[in-house]
């Protein structure tokens, strides 16, 4: 015959008692919730309901004489629960309060997730001796947050093939001078994507010789965001064709797609690299030169085979909002061994917890830690991306991340 640990309950029959008696009206109080309750006795073999409330009858089909004196387990049959039997029974070896979600089966063969939250009653001297388990039908929200899993693996599957199509597969040797590239989305704090970057970088042959290496910025993310860095970066390869100089090929650029903007802006940075067999211009004196030309973007930063890094251009206005792009070029000495590092806004804005962005001189900082034997011989341009990569790992704390890209141009050196 079943027992119960509430003296005077009759299980699940919704007793009612006078206000003298205490156990009585804690009996009244399970009957009456809505919330579905049992009581298993740890103390007996294989640990069986004693008490369960006409809640749980109403959650499990089941009616107290069919559920009293069996192991709760019966509601699992045939089902994968997971590990949730481990937990239950690392939370009873304990006697610990936990809470623990799993699969049921109603009388009537439904399945359901049974969230329940378990607690422990102890006797006078202290031992556990029953477990109290209030139940909640959790389904609609394990259903919810299953579904948005699968939406948020589906757009991310989605972000990851559009942003695919943002970037080059893969940048053109070039001759003296050795390329990395580190494009890095925007994360959440959980590790997981945000969505589709406005970042953008390319290598594109300049006409008459010689290559642009440009790195831009589109405001915003998303869908709108990718299709304006695609209308970017085409019309920048349509342009690079037939001009020569960055400057004048920025403010083409920015008239180009002013347009197809629609209220966003753009900043763009663009290096004129040098023909193999002669300088930046063609004349050949010019051959350790070359010309960095910026549409509202972060300055580069040129970090020499020996001494401290510095930033390099002049600022110029964003592309989109102004009907007339200002942009100035300035030439650079890039020597033997020389490194230019092009990168974007989520870099120098990567913030710590206090909200303090790493801005230019902790970049100029991680640089400049760079020892000369790092920034020379094979690899050095990728050595000197994943220092900054590390610096802002460092500063962020390993929280989520803005979009990142960087771009880091390495002239050969006699290492």
């Amino acid at each position: 015959m079943p027992r119960s640990p509430l003296p005077g309950a009759h299980a699940g029959a919704g007793a009612t008692v006078g206000p003298a008696s205490g156990q009585g009206l804690l009996v009244a109080a399970l009957e009456a919730v809505d919330q579905a309750v049992c009581v298993a006795d740890v103390t007996a073999p294989d640990e069986p309901l004693v008490y369960v409330n006409p809640a749980f009858t109403r959650t499990t089909g089941y009616p107290a004489a069919d559920a009293l004196g069996r192991n709760c387990r019966f509601l699992q049959d045939g089902l994968d629960v997971g590990d949730a039997p481990a937990r239950i029974r690392a939370l009873l070896r304990a006697g610990a309060s936990g809470v623990v979600t799993l699969p049921n089966r109603r009388a009537d063969g439904a399945v359901f997730s049974n969230e329940l939250s378990l607690s422990p009653l102890r006797d006078a001297e202290g031992r556990v001796t029953h477990y109290v388990a209030v139940q909640r039908d959790v389904t609609a929200q394990v259903e919810a947050e299953r579904a948005r899993d699968v939406l948020r693996a589906e757009q991310a599957e989605i972000a990851d093939q559009l942003q695919r199509t943002l970037v080059p597969a893969s940048l053109p040797q070039l001759a003296g001078c050795r390329t990395a590239v580190r494009y890095s989305p925007a994360t959440r704090p959980d590790g997981s994507r945000g969505e589709v970057s406005g970042d953008v970088y390319d290598v594109l042959p300049r006409p008459g010789g010689g290559w642009y290496a440009f790195i831009g910025d589109v405001s915003g993310r998303g869908p709108r965001a990718a299709a304006t860095t695609g209308v970017l970066r085409w019309a920048l390869r349509g342009a690079a064709a037939g001009e020569r100089r960055p400057g004048p090929l920025l403010r083409e650029v920015g008239g180009v797609v002013r347009d197809a903007m629609d209220g966003r802006f753009a900043t763009l940075a663009l290096v004129a690299l040098p023909a193999a067999d002669g300088g930046v211009d063609g004349g050949g004196a010019l051959e350790d030169e070359v010309v960095v030309a910026l549409a509202g973007h972060p300055r580069p930063v040129l970090l020499p085979a020996e001494g401290p890094p510095r930033l390099v251009g002049r600022h110029g206005s964003l592309l989109g909002l102004l009907p007339e792009v200002v942009v100035h070029e300035e030439r650079v000495a890039l020597r033997q061994g020389d490194q230019l590092v092009l990168y974007t806004d989520g870099v120098t804005e990567a913030m710590d917890a206090s909200r303090t962005m790493l801005g230019e001189d902790g970049l100029l900082a991680a640089l400049a830690a760079l020892p000369p034997a790092s920034r020379r011989g094979p690899g050095t341009a990728g050595r000197t991306a994943d220092a900054v990569l590390a610096a802002v790992e460092r500063h962020t704390g390993g929280a989520g991340s803005d979009d990142l890209t960087l771009l880091v141009l390495a002239r050969d050196g006699d290492g």
